[in-house]
């Protein structure tokens, strides 16, 4: 789906309801923890004011991900909240607002959220660190807590020093 820049009217708020499931850009398999993408679904407000269009995102995406915690693959929901800006003069091109000739191409927008706002370490719900009788995968968290613990300083043999 693709949305002209000069077709939108100036201070004119639109909205888009959008259900799709992006399924070509799954099967590009650009990214070793997105198995699928099932399904994108929510609404996109369009507004454009002097030739800058800003697309306010708040969709939510059903995935198939590898769990980064187990490897297994786990459906996750995926909320997209945000907003981007497009223009189609090169004058008004910065950090914040993207250039495009003419049109934008929502599903390749979308995509790229996705993959932008997809957690490193997302898993499953119940899911927890594995661990055995010979190994402990610590959380950041916790490896900060047992190193406060077991707080092992060479400098430790000078505090009971008389000096």
């Amino acid at each position: 789906m693709f949305i002209n820049i000069d077709s939108i009217k100036n201070n004119k708020e639109e909205t888009i309801l959008y259900d799709g499931e992006l399924s070509i850009y799954s099967k590009l398999n650009h990214s070793s923890i997105i198995k699928d993408i099932k399904e994108v679904s929510g609404k996109i407000n369009l507004i454009k004011v002097n030739n800058i269009l800003s697309l306010e995102f708040d969709l939510t995406s059903k995935l198939l991900i590898e769990s980064a915690y187990t490897l297994k693959e786990i459906d996750y929901i995926l909320p997209i909240k945000d907003t981007l800006y497009f223009t189609n003069e090169i004058d008004l091109e910065s950090e914040e607002v993207f250039f495009v000739k003419s049109k934008v191409d929502l599903e390749e927008t979308i995509y790229s959220l996705i993959i932008t706002l997809l957690p490193l370490n997302a898993h499953g719900e119940n899911e927890v660190l594995p661990s055995n009788d010979e190994f402990k995968v610590y959380s950041e968290d916790e490896l900060e807590l047992e190193n406060e613990e077991n707080h092992d300083s060479p400098f430790d043999v000078l505090k009971d020093l008389d000096l």
